[in-house]
């Protein structure tokens, strides 16, 4: 019986410390290296748990008063008298954030919680700023004290060191209701103030707030080792090694080289008030800035407008003191006769410049459908302007411009005649006798004869160079078929069609179509795809080719069925090219295309 009891006795012992364990695991343990700190001093947090405890601590509630510099797990294990213990740890390098009585809140670890610690933050009283100035302090400023919701500003950050710092680390400053972004470069010099010199680093950002009212800038905060200033007149006993080995090998290494002494420093936070959109009447997106540009560019230049023949305009908003998210799109109104194909606008952010500006390009193709006048209508741009305080306008005024007609339709243009009109009937075109000269009135001789005769020929020549002329116009690149062999061409012009439809290729479809249409209509070929679906004829046809236009001056990222499109194509070109051989023996264009 002796053995059962003994046993038992250690099974009970064993589940009470156990037990014992269980508890002590249920309260997490809170220590700090200190419960006074001065201000700009960091201080340690350990927070310990049983090992067998899951999960993560919960260290949020301090971020209210603490910056958290780092953090550091790890498992400890210990035999007290015979007994295994292990224990979690999570070690906390914090920062006060501001002076005064500061409370360790309390830390959850799973169901459990820590107690709440108490930490006193008080000023160096030690130094005396007369004869130990501060070693690294900074201050902040904003380039406008009470700006327009949506107005970026300027937000820069100035640190002072005495010394160069072994290391330092600065965060970027917390606004809640705005965007931050950080401009350019830091920069650095040096100043001497109260009669020391400070070595000045200094960080720029561009605030623009999203609401109006009271706005809160955090400022950012410094991590900074400091040479100690004692360590500086003792002998490193490293230093013979350091200069044996290039001056650097022991540098960095954790206790080795001059100890340094780590501060943490923040410039006071600022509250700014930020002014509503003034109620101006205005129904246009909000842009304040300090100046605003529209400019108007055209490829080719100049530009030439045909019927049938793409350009390209590309619009640019230039902005300064805006950031290229507050740029609006631009409503370019109406185009009548035009069939315009808009690319992705494309805006962005300009650096290495002196102020902030901010650029947004709009380009698109426009493809003119009829000959005439055609209305570019005018394109504005609402804005306000923050250094005067007023509401501004950006104009690219309107502009008329006159489409010429496709080749192929154009009537050759009136010559210009500066000698008198010649106008003979077919059976007069032998020139008269001469009468004799009227009495007191000179005998011209032969001049008048050989100037007819010279009038003749060079009217003779103008009319061969007009109709050739015309004739390179109309059929620009055409291909002579013979009769027999139109109905072969035809059909291989078709095949190249529907290999470029069906691999989804709309240059290669629209470069095969226009070659079908010199096939078919030799005399007088199509330009462009809008004047053969006027030759094919049909609503259906119409929708089909401009269809394959937009594809090709469209966006990349827009995709052309060409499966569709030849579905849509075959039928009329099957019709079309029926009689080929006589339709293309034929030198004169059909009057009325077929229905």
């Amino acid at each position: 019986m002796m053995p059962k009891i003994s046993i038992l006795s250690r099974a009970l012992l064993l589940w009470l410390l156990l037990a014992s364990g269980l508890a002590w695991a249920a309260a997490p343990q809170v220590q700090l290296d200190r419960n006074r700190v001065s201000a700009g001093e960091t201080l340690t947090l350990r927070l310990t748990a049983d090992g067998s405890t899951t999960g993560e601590p919960d260290f949020t509630p301090l971020e209210q008063d603490f910056d958290i510099l780092s953090r550091g797990q790890s498992k400890v294990t210990s035999i007290v008298n015979g007994v295994i213990s292990n224990t979690r740890q999570w070690t906390l390098q914090l920062a006060p954030k501001r002076m005064g009585r500061l409370m360790i809140p309390v830390i959850s670890l799973g169901a459990e919680q820590s107690q709440a610690t108490a930490v006193e933050v008080v000023a160096d009283a030690d130094r005396d700023p007369a004869d130990d100035p501060r070693p690294v302090f900074m201050e902040a400023e904003v380039e406008h004290q009470n700006p327009y919701v949506q107005q970026s500003f300027g937000y820069r950050v100035k640190l002072y060191f005495r010394q160069q710092p072994q290391q330092a680390a600065l965060s970027d400053p917390q606004v809640e209701g705005a965007t931050v972004q950080r401009v350019g470069e830091d920069h650095g010099h040096e100043q001497v103030i109260n009669g020391q010199t400070y070595i000045v680093i200094e960080r720029s950002y561009l605030v623009t707030p999203q609401r109006s009212g009271p706005l809160t800038i955090q400022s950012p905060r410094l991590d900074a080792v400091m040479p100690e200033p004692r360590a500086s007149s003792q002998r490193d006993p490293f230093a013979d090694l350091d200069e044996a080995f290039g001056g650097s090998l022991f540098q960095g290494m954790p206790g080795m080289g001059s100890p340094g002494r780590r501060l943490v420093e923040r410039a006071s936070d600022l509250t700014l008030q930020i002014r509503p959109r003034p109620d101006d009447g205005s129904t246009s997106p909000w842009l304040p800035a300090t100046s605003v540009q529209l400019s108007d560019e055209w490829t080719p230049t100049p530009p030439v407008f045909k019927v049938g023949e793409p350009l390209t305009r590309t619009l640019t908003i230039t902005a300064q003191g805006a950031t290229a998210a507050q740029l609006p799109d631009l409503d370019q109104g109406m185009l009548d006769g035009v069939q315009v194909y808009p690319d992705q606008p494309h805006a962005e952010d300009l650096s290495g410049v002196a102020a902030p500006t901010a650029i947004k390009s709009f380009k698109m193709a426009l493809v003119p459908t009829r000959a005439g006048p055609l209305t570019l209508p005018e394109i504005r741009l609402d804005w306000w302007d923050t250094i005067d305080d007023a509401p501004r306008v950006a104009i690219i005024p309107a502009r008329v411009v006159e489409v010429a007609p496709a080749p192929a339709g154009t009537a050759p243009p009136p010559v210009a005649s500066t000698g008198p009109a010649v106008t003979a009937a077919p059976e007069a075109a032998a020139p008269a006798a001469p009468k004799p000269p009227m009495a007191g009135q000179p005998d011209a001789g032969w001049w008048p004869w050989l100037t007819l005769l010279l009038g003749l020929v060079w009217l003779a020549t103008l009319g061969w160079w007009l109709r050739e002329r015309r004739a390179r116009q109309a059929t620009p690149g055409a291909i002579t078929v013979k009769p027999e062999e139109a109905d072969e061409s035809l059909r291989a012009a078709r095949r190249q069609i529907e290999r470029a439809c069906q691999a989804g290729d709309a240059r290669a479809a629209r470069t095969a179509l226009i070659r079908w249409g010199q096939i078919r209509w030799p005399a007088q070929s199509p330009s462009g795809l809008g004047e053969l679906a006027g030759r094919l004829g049909g609503e259906g046809i119409d929708a089909t080719l401009s269809t394959l236009d937009r594809a090709i001056y469209a966006p990349s990222s827009e995709v052309w069925d060409g499966a569709a499109a030849w579905t849509g194509l075959a039928p009329y070109l099957d019709r079309a090219t029926a009689g080929g051989s006589r339709q293309t023996a034929d030198p004169l264009p059909e009057l009325y295309p077929p229905a």
